[in-house]
């Protein structure tokens, strides 16, 4: 993976896609669609098939910015992605779901830390 890619959806993003490359992370695939047995799309922010990983940045302006809300509380759009992750997580082919935020791009130790707690070896 190149941390330039032209999928990145946001600035967070792409800065996750930096560190990834700086922690040594390889094939990692941006903007991974998993189809659910129902047959819903699911767009995820970054596939580690190697690992079974999914990995997504979870930056605060989904929760805050009226445009991204779309006429949902942010109580509403938690629970929409709670259940995003439940159906992600049933998935055989998924292990784990990281939820990677600004704090954790801030030091690289810190997403190291948390790519650990969920068993990946950085």
């Amino acid at each position: 993976m190149t941390a330039l890619d032209a999928r990145h959806e946001s600035v967070g993003e792409s800065y996750t896609a930096i560190r990834l490359v700086e922690l040594g992370i390889g094939l990692v695939e941006p903007q991974y669609e998993f189809r659910l047995p129902d047959g819903t799309i699911r767009r995820v922010d970054f596939w580690i098939s190697s690992l079974g990983v999914v990995l997504e940045f979870d930056g605060q302006q989904k929760y805050v910015d009226p445009t991204m809300l779309a006429g949902r509380d942010a109580a509403q759009v938690l629970w929409q992605e709670k259940i995003r992750e439940d159906q992600l997580r049933a998935l055989p082919e998924v292990r784990t779901v990281i939820r990677v935020t600004w704090w954790h791009l801030a030091e690289p130790e810190r997403l190291r830390a948390l790519l650990r707690q969920h068993g990946v070896r950085v």
